[in-house]
């Protein structure tokens, strides 16, 4: 038969709550709700976080196929032809605009002998751009072959468009053999072509724009063709040439024909102060 104490005592615990291992009262349904609350928060972060990851993945993905190079563009070519700059850039296509380094890419534009410096630009998504300076010759060179020439000596091919400029060409040379794209004149006779074109350029660039033809002979001493009527103009030696250029500027300003010569069989300077020609019949 029970005791009353232990009756007492098994009714007290029955009433008194259940205390969980660590201490911890059992959850109430309120904490329950909250508890249940934050999981569901939880799972809805993970798919979202999920779901923006795919999100990002599939854009960079659409990026790295539209980053890649579809356009160029190239601008401050006159001499050398689109066609020839843009084979250059041909490696370069559909490959990843960001990927791409510009200093490389104009290291291989000013490799070429008529491009000073070029400017590479990414343009994205998809497009590259270059801006060029080229390398503008003074004159032609006759040898086996032509080439051109710019004004500190350098022997350059000719442009893409073959002799497309009223640049003299100088015939004549010593030794045509000589004659190697991107090597140095060294001969005192392209020498001294060269610093006469250079000199007429600056002081008569009406003349300079007329020559069509130049050589020099011991004979005849400098001569240059025309271009706009083929007139010889024969200038003397080389310590004449500076006073016998004043005297055909003077001489064509008198004329009144504007700035080039009119078709004579010749025109001879090789006299002090005197002005030779002879009529076409």
């Amino acid at each position: 038969m029970w005791s009353l104490p232990w009756v007492l005592v098994t009714l007290t615990s029955l009433m008194m709550p259940c205390v969980m291992p660590g201490g911890r009262m059992p959850m109430t349904w309120r904490e329950l709700r909250i508890e249940k609350m934050r999981g569901l928060l939880w799972g809805i972060i993970a798919v979202v976080s999920f779901a923006l990851l795919g999100f990002l993945s599939s854009v960079y993905a659409e990026r790295m196929e539209t980053d890649q190079v579809e356009r160029v563009t190239i601008y401050g070519n006159r001499i050398l032809s689109t066609e020839r700059l843009q084979s250059i850039l041909k490696p370069y296509m559909l490959q990843r605009l960001e990927a791409i380094n510009p200093d490389s890419v104009q290291a291989q534009f000013t490799r070429h002998p008529l491009v000073k410096t070029a400017k590479v630009s990414r343009i994205y998504p998809n497009e590259l751009q270059v801006r060029i300076r080229e390398v503008y010759p003074i004159a032609y060179l006759q040898g086996n072959t032509y080439f051109s020439i710019d004004a500190d000596g350098r022997i350059l091919p000719l442009p893409d468009y073959g002799m497309i400029y009223t640049l003299p060409i100088i015939t004549g040379i010593e030794n045509p053999d000589a004659l190697e794209t991107e090597k140095i004149v060294t001969d005192a006779y392209t020498l001294n072509m060269l610093q006469l074109l250079i000199r007429l350029r600056q002081q008569y660039p009406h003349i300079y724009q007329d020559i069509s033809e130049m050589n020099y002979t011991d004979e005849q001493g400098l001569k240059l063709i025309t271009s706009s009527n083929s007139t010889p103009v024969l200038l003397g030696k080389y310590n004449q040439i500076n006073q016998s250029c004043a005297t055909l500027d003077a001489f064509i300003n008198q004329l009144g024909f504007g700035s080039v010569l009119p078709a004579y069989r010749y025109v001879d300077l090789r006299f002090a102060n005197q002005v030779v020609v002879r009529e076409r019949k």
